[in-house]
């Protein structure tokens, strides 16, 4: 692995200086609103402290070597199970824990990888001074991983006068993104300079984290790690028990809106109202992005006068209009079971989610035209047949009513998505082979 030097981050002292007066100053306030949150609605309760460097882990008492990986939220802690996989499969001796910035991210990281991570899992501190130079002495990580984003000017510091080495996998860096960090370039182009790999998802990608300030030498193009973390094939024996667990009877139409937000669930109703015209029995499976939304969603659906369901409390999909997938963790099952997929956060300006997560189940994906966090996989679909892009609310039933009425398509468009898939995958081995810690 390229080795940068050991002994910190020369990182301008006048510009640094401001940054960390201003987070030192803030600890008060951030106390206070952690602190009236978790009091009032009950959030960040199980994670404030972290969050304030009040609450530390410790380094594994029994481990050799520590990698430590921080992923920002959910997204990114899914895409990098699988190196987690192929770090601990090269190095079985070897501990690793884990962090990220969200409770979501943290619970779906604690659920899934504890088999590879044990019980050292943490919320990250914001990036104080003193907190991110103690969490560093505590944990003494040999290698540190940090996924996609979330790159913070004192936690690199701390690691680097350390000499630990930073790799930054997956990363991505969007035409918006890109031009905020530009702006803040005085301060973390030394941060940039000292990470010792880079592994970005495509060629626009590394050339923006060059102008950032990375080496040339030490970034590469090696494509998204999301392909390897898709999940496995749900099995037909799977479906058939989710089935009769749901009440979604076998040869019912069946489409899909995974991840949804504020905003879309409206829309897609009225698409729902569009397709029940020649389908009177389709079900639509809606999945929102926050799964506490689910009531305020169902009362949605009763104004547009369609009964609802609930998977979090088991009742059955049968003669209802709407299932409301309010549980984490089912996604990619619910996908498995329908005949039609809509990839959310992509009709309202957010974004959008992976689509892989349809396209791993066999399933021709549509989202709409605000797909841009996943812009490389959405051009490298539309080109393997695996997915359709709308540009409106009108054309979404038109896409939808061609592959609900037409199995041969659907069969065509799932062997497409299955060669698609296994086309991509590897990048995880590639980059634990290439890290050698």
């Amino acid at each position: 692995m390229p080795r940068t030097a050991s002994d910190g981050l020369h990182l301008n002292p006048l510009i640094h200086g401001v940054y960390n007066a201003i987070f030192t100053l803030s600890w008060p306030a951030f106390l206070l609103y952690y602190t009236l949150r978790a009091r009032t609605d009950g959030k960040y309760r199980g994670s404030y402290r972290s969050r304030l460097g009040l609450d530390m882990p410790r380094r594994p008492s029994t481990a050799s070597r520590v990698c430590w990986i921080h992923a920002l939220s959910v997204g990114e802690t899914i895409s990098v199970f699988p190196l987690v996989k192929a770090l601990k499969e090269r190095y079985p001796e070897r501990e690793i824990v884990f962090s990220t910035s969200t409770e979501t991210g943290l619970a779906i990281a604690r659920k899934q990888l504890a088999p590879w991570v044990g019980e050292e899992f943490f919320t990250l501190p914001h990036d104080f001074p003193q907190v991110m130079d103690a969490l560093v002495r505590r944990l003494h990580p040999d290698l540190f991983i940090l996924v996609e984003t979330d790159i913070w000017p004192n936690l690199v510091h701390s690691l680097k006068r350390r000499g630990v080495p930073v790799v930054l996998v997956n990363g991505r860096l969007s035409r918006k993104s890109f031009g905020r960090l530009v702006l803040l370039r005085s301060l973390l182009k030394p941060v940039f300079r000292g990470l010792n790999l880079v592994f970005a998802q495509s060629a626009d990608d590394k050339a923006r984290y060059e102008a950032l300030g990375a080496p040339a030498e030490r970034a590469h193009a090696l494509g998204n790690l999301k392909f390897d973390a898709a999940p496995d094939r749900v099995s037909r024996e799977k479906i058939l028990s989710l089935r009769q667990a749901t009440g979604i009877e076998e040869g019912r139409p069946v489409w899909i809106a995974g991840s949804t937000h504020e905003g879309e669930e409206d829309i897609l109703l009225r698409v729902h109202h569009v397709l029940r015209r020649d389908y009177p029995d389709i079900l639509l499976i809606l999945a929102p992005r926050n799964s506490r939304r689910a009531v305020d969603i169902a009362s949605l659906c009763h104004r547009h006068g369609f009964s609802t369901a609930f998977r979090s409390t088991a009742e059955s999909a049968k003669g209802k209009a709407v299932y409301l997938l309010d549980t984490l963790g089912e996604l990619s099952s619910f996908y498995a079971l329908a005949d039609a997929a809509f990839i959310g956060g992509s009709l309202v300006p957010f974004g959008g989610h992976n689509p892989l997560e349809a396209v791993a189940q066999g399933k021709s994906a549509v989202w709409g035209p605000h797909l841009s966090n996943f812009r490389e996989i959405e051009e490298s679909l539309l080109q393997a047949g695996c997915g359709s892009r709308v540009s409106s609310e009108e054309e979404l039933p038109g896409t939808l009513n061609q592959w609900l009425r037409n199995a041969t398509l659907r069969h065509h468009q799932e062997n497409a998505a299955w060669n698609f898939m296994t086309s991509h995958s590897g990048l995880a081995r590639k980059i634990a082979e290439a890290i050698e810690w």
